[in-house]
């Protein structure tokens, strides 16, 4: 297929995706509609595809290996998330570029676990995320295994009983901290609490009594 028909088949597709059509938008953005012979072109054709107006070239492009440092910055900084996931699946994706994704888009389906999980994620940088805006990228400090107990509390007001059932589970919680999770009128942050290792015995005991076990 020449550029020319490429250019107006996918034209044609993304107009049906603007009425509102629901096969054009799995053709657009499943995996199978991949052109994946582009994995298998050379490096001055991966070139041209940088600035593709079709978020899939770019995609797949992003999921090549041994490009070239300016290739990798921009697509680092491609206007579409997927894009911009695809290139931090690489070895050697900087730091900076996994910490900034996850604060940018921490909120995302899936996008947390794949990056603070690569091996190049700054782990130091977690307990900053304590002060972010969105709940579901504060929990991530809570991977900090050292992580302040001023943070926990700070995590333990929120309103968000998964940060608080997080703070339970922690190994850094203290007594007071705990005792205070015990009485969360969250019964499953409570039960969190209960099941931390730090929990003393006269405290189980306690709670065992009240439940009249």
């Amino acid at each position: 297929m020449d550029a020319e028909t490429r250019d107006r088949l996918y034209a044609l597709v993304e107009a049906e995706r603007a009425d509102g059509s629901i096969e054009a938008e799995v053709a657009l953005s499943w995996n199978f509609a991949e052109p994946d012979w582009l994995r298998e072109a050379p490096l001055t054709e991966w070139m041209t595809y940088l600035d593709c107006q079709y978020t899939t070239f770019r995609r797949v492009l992003a999921s090549c290996h041994d490009l070239p440092e300016e290739a990798w910055r921009r697509l680092d900084n491609d206007p579409e998330l997927v894009v911009r996931r695809a290139a931090a699946r690489r070895p050697d994706t900087p730091p900076e570029v996994l910490e900034g994704l996850v604060r940018a888009h921490g909120d995302v389906f899936h996008i947390r676990p794949l990056l603070v999980d690569h091996p190049n994620f700054p782990r130091h940088m977690l307990r900053t995320f304590v002060d972010e805006p969105s709940p579901n990228v504060r929990y991530l400090a809570l991977q900090d295994p050292e992580l302040p107990l001023p943070d926990l509390q700070q995590l333990a007001a929120a309103a968000e009983s998964f940060l608080r059932r997080g703070v339970a589970r922690h190994p850094n919680v203290t007594d007071a901290l705990l005792e205070h999770l015990l009485s969360d009128p969250d019964p499953q942050v409570a039960d969190d609490a209960a099941a931390n290792s730090a929990l003393r015995p006269t405290q189980m005991c306690r709670i065992l009594t009240a439940a009249g076990l």
